[in-house]
């Protein structure tokens, strides 16, 4: 079983809530409440990073296309390569959603 460095019992309690969410419509309105506009345009903007990553991009295009300093871009790219396996366990799960659809 995997444990991470984050895990405390206001951690968890997040991650039960954002489990209990039944569909984008309620996403949406947890994390307007939860989040600022920044902070939800800078995860939603982390997971572009890693999707183009992993599709390949290289740096310049990918900040061209999102926007994200060469700093983010690295930042993921080391989550990736070396980090809990979130981001490619997220990237697989909605591959298989696009090819499904």
């Amino acid at each position: 079983m995997y444990m991470s460095k984050l895990k405390n019992d206001e951690v968890d309690g997040l991650f039960r809530a954002i489990l209990s969410l039944k569909d984008e419509e309620e996403c949406y309105r947890f994390f307007e409440d939860l989040c600022t506009i920044h902070e939800l345009q800078s995860l939603a903007q982390r997971l572009a990073v890693a999707r183009q990553l992993d599709s390949g991009m290289t740096y310049a295009s990918i900040a061209e296309s999102t926007g994200a300093s060469t700093a983010t871009i690295s930042r993921v790219s080391r989550c990736l390569g070396y980090g809990a396996d979130g981001y490619k366990r997220v990237l697989e799960r909605l591959k298989e959603e696009e090819n499904q659809a």
